[in-house]
């Protein structure tokens, strides 16, 4: 550590201060700000056009890392249960019936913790949030000339994958809107996009994702307005914590002890959904029965839902869908366990957990409105990954979400503080 020299008027006292120091954040050109919103844009929306620009970022991506890799390497050894999974499952083309697709969607995998890592390597967390709004709104406005068609999934594949990106998009939109950080022009900008983005998600009828954006939305006003203010007091934060963790834990117990409760069952009627959850459990227990046959390393990846697999072609046909449709297990731990058995399925929980509790622990250390923003977003995604197998998707902004509140933390972009360190001073007599 050196010292710093403050010069005063000749005939001063010198006195040794200690001050914080701080190294800034990086500064972030506009292209390279444009470059990754549209990384964003083509993983979270699907249009004409996008794949060659897909795969065009992706070596580009790779460029980037090969020119910073001293700084981004040890962020990747850092970051290595992420990679664990996605080795395992490109390797699966040894037992695989399609080895071929196999390694392509392994490299898929792959990539797409490699790509959030250089992403995150060299930029501050507010600045990628920012390219996701940027993104989400292209998004939305494409979404819009589908208007009428919500209902049938409009540019997406499904109503439900149309209301969880818009739920999402909600999301960056309100973050973007209420973070003083940020600048006013583009505050006013992310605004109106809050409600068109919420019409949207109730206008496709996906009772989840209504219900996912309403507890989103009120937990993220409830950061700005409430919990960082409550930041502000000592010890306050940790008795409103415990407070609620005693207070889940007693309506759990007498939820628990009541033998007459029809709680789940009221609402789900109230969702507009039945038991069966619109035909999932007979997935899942389509999908048990599978990973029973190849318990330890699963039947590989791309080696179920194929047309020639009678099981898949079964599902479908019990699901009123055309031969041949590739669909879900609408849940991310049984797909994992499926392809790649019970080994994946660790490696999985492995991530799942790495990813959680470092999200936690940036927001316990720092409970900013960017960490607090990114532990409400990582709660809905894991709540999703039971009932739907987004989590499990290769390239997909979703799965860039919920690594990316674990792994900001270790970013060589962000505003870091360097210690103490001492500074000498002059002082006039008169001071």
């Amino acid at each position: 550590m050196t010292s710093a020299q403050i010069n005063q008027p000749s005939g001063a006292r010198e006195e040794t201060v200690m001050v914080n120091a701080f190294r800034e954040a990086r500064t972030v050109p506009l292209w390279e700000q444009g470059v990754i919103s549209l990384w964003f844009l083509v993983t979270f929306i699907t249009m004409p056009g996008f794949t060659p620009i897909r795969y065009l970022l992706v070596l580009s991506f790779i460029g980037y890392f090969g020119l910073h890799y001293r700084t981004i390497l040890p962020m990747m050894v850092k970051c290595w249960p992420l990679f664990l999974l996605p080795i395992f499952g490109m390797f699966s083309f040894l037992w695989s019936d399609y080895p071929s697709p196999a390694i392509r969607q392994g490299v898929l995998y792959l990539m797409t913790p490699f790509i959030i890592v250089v992403i995150a390597s060299r930029i501050e967390l507010r600045i990628i949030l920012r390219c996701f709004f940027f993104a989400s709104v292209i998004a939305t406005l494409y979404t819009l000339t589908y208007y009428g068609t919500f209902a049938r999934g409009g540019p997406y594949a499904s109503k439900n994958y149309l209301a969880l990106h818009m739920t999402f998009a909600t999301f960056f939109a309100l973050i973007t809107a209420l973070n003083t950080k940020e600048h006013s022009l583009i505050r006013l900008m992310a605004a109106p996009f809050v409600p068109v983005c919420l019409a949207i998600v109730f206008m496709c009828n996906s009772a989840t994702s209504a219900v996912l954006a309403t507890v989103g939305t009120a937990g993220l006003f409830g950061v700005r307005f409430v919990w960082l203010s409550i930041t502000r007091m000592r010890h306050l934060r940790s008795v409103i914590m415990l407070s609620s963790f005693c207070a889940v834990l007693l309506g759990a117990t007498v939820i628990l002890n009541m033998p007459t409760n029809s709680f789940v069952n009221d609402f789900l009627g109230m969702m507009g959904k039945d038991t069966t959850l619109t035909g999932r459990t007979a997935l899942w227990d389509a999908a048990r029965m599978v990973s029973e046959d190849n318990p330890i390393k699963g039947v590989g990846l791309e080696s179920f839902w194929q047309y020639d697999v009678g099981t898949a072609q079964t599902l479908n046909e019990n699901d009123h869908k055309p031969f041949g449709t590739k669909l879900s297990f609408h849940n991310a731990y049984l797909e994992v366990r499926v392809h790649l058995g019970y080994i994946g399925f660790s490696l999985f929980w492995l991530i799942v957990g790495w990813c959680l509790i470092w999200t936690i622990y940036n927001w316990l250390r720092n409970p900013s409105m960017e960490n607090s923003a990114m532990l409400v977003i990582a709660a809905i995604i894991f709540v999703s990954t039971f009932t739907e197998s987004w989590l499990w998707s290769p390239l997909n902004a979703l799965t860039n979400l919920f690594y990316l509140g674990a792994i900001s933390t270790f970013s060589a972009g962000n505003r870091k503080y360097l210690g103490r360190i001492p500074v000498r001073i002059r002082r006039t007599a008169s001071a």
